[in-house]
């Protein structure tokens, strides 16, 4: 904890630093701008050097009802996080960095193969921290220049899955659908050029990543690329769920990206082995308006050596706020069909309370699960979420 307070102090300091010079090329007068949204923030006359810092806390309550096991319950701290985001020497350099204090990270339904024949199965477990010990999450640069062409370098997600992509901060449920959980690929180290074409109507993420996952390097030659496109048709294609800000006109996109992914890497994804090659695709749609909100997504694996594998899986949620931006109720569906594995299915029910947008709200979900934990099982799931950002 002791280093980890160090390498804290040193990025505010960094951080900070060319704001005080900043300060010294112009008048008295023109001191750092300090305010607040959404965090604390410092910021130089001109613009060209700012600092940001935000907290993030998601304490939870999940109470499990499981077939032929004993029921559970337990408090976490499902997410504590400490962002630091802004610019710096220039408006168009922009940078991020976040940790997670998590105290544990929750179990996930998904079977994962415990050898490369696939012959057995073991609960795969999410990236997270299960120790409450710090985790580094993002540590990028991001220059953003020109519309057309923009380059992200560092720790960040991998650009494939649209909910993966939203932040967990801004879910209209407790957390992402089961199947997300099969086909997601999390953050990884690499390269990311990005833009926006035809006058904004698309937008564009052509990647190569390491494919060993989160604050991995690459053991060998080979890399993780792909391709995300975007459709904004009506308004932006916002990574946000639930209509909080009760658009008073429609929006509407689609998205739409494929991962190849080498046979050296280490990155196993839902049944598909480690270390072997595959493709994986995904389609998404969103639409909001007048508190009215619906999403689904569409995703596929498959081997492209060895045993033909073929993984299939779904989302889709549709919400509405009774009381607009007060109170929401949502249902979802979420299902995975595998090839070598019992199809696993989650349906859901969600009541959402906003105080104040996605940064104070609390919400509760009940989730029927078949065939959960890789096994003919059908589980129930209470969770309930107070979340705050600061």
């Amino acid at each position: 904890m002791k280093m980890f307070r160090l390498i804290i102090l040193f990025l505010l300091v960094f951080a900070v630093s060319p704001l005080l010079f900043a300060q010294t090329a112009t008048t008295a007068q023109e001191g750092p701008i300090v305010g607040y949204k959404e965090g604390l923030f410092i910021e130089s006359p001109d613009g060209n050097n700012r600092v940001q810092i935000q907290g993030r806390l998601q304490a939870r309550f999940t109470y499990n009802s499981l077939e032929k096991t004993t029921d559970t319950n337990t408090f976490v701290i499902q997410r504590g996080k400490i962002k630091l985001d802004g610019n710096v020497f220039s408006k168009a350099l922009l940078y991020v960095f976040e940790m997670s204090f998590g105290t544990r990270a929750a179990a996930t339904t998904s079977a994962a193969c415990a050898n490369a024949a696939c012959t057995s199965t073991v609960n795969a477990v999410t990236a997270e921290s299960t120790t409450g010990l710090p985790a580094l999450e993002d540590y990028y640069v991001d220059w953003t220049k020109y519309d057309l062409a923009q380059i992200r370098t560092g720790q960040f997600k991998v650009p494939f899955l649209r909910q993966e992509l939203t932040s967990d901060g801004k879910q209209q449920f407790v957390d992402r659908a089961s199947s997300t959980d099969f086909f997601n690929f999390s953050r990884d180290l690499g390269v990311t050029l990005h833009g926006y074409l035809f006058n904004y109507w698309m937008n564009y993420y052509l990647f190569a990543m390491n494919g060993e996952g989160q604050n991995n390097v690459n053991r060998n030659r080979n890399l993780l690329t792909g391709l995300r496109l975007e459709f904004p048709l009506l308004g932006n294609y916002k990574y946000s769920e639930s209509d909080v800000d009760y658009s008073a006109l429609p929006t509407l996109g689609f998205g739409a990206a494929t991962v190849y992914n080498e046979r050296a890497s280490s990155f196993s994804n839902g049944t598909i082995p480690a270390t072997t090659k595959a493709q994986h695709g995904t389609v998404d749609v969103d639409f909001k308006y007048h508190g009215l909100s619906w999403l689904a997504a569409g995703m596929v694996n498959h081997t492209l050596e060895g045993a033909s594998v073929t993984n299939w899986g779904y989302n889709s949620q549709l919400g509405y706020f009774l009381l607009p931006q007060r109170f929401e109720v949502a249902a979802r569906a979420a299902g995975t069909i595998f090839k070598t594995l019992i199809n696993q299915y989650e349906y859901a029910f969600a009541l959402n309370t906003f105080f104040n947008k996605h940064s104070l709200k609390l919400q509760t979900d009940y989730a029927f699960l078949i065939n959960n934990r890789g096994q003919n099982l059908n589980d129930h799931r209470i969770r309930t979420q107070l979340q705050v950002v600061f």
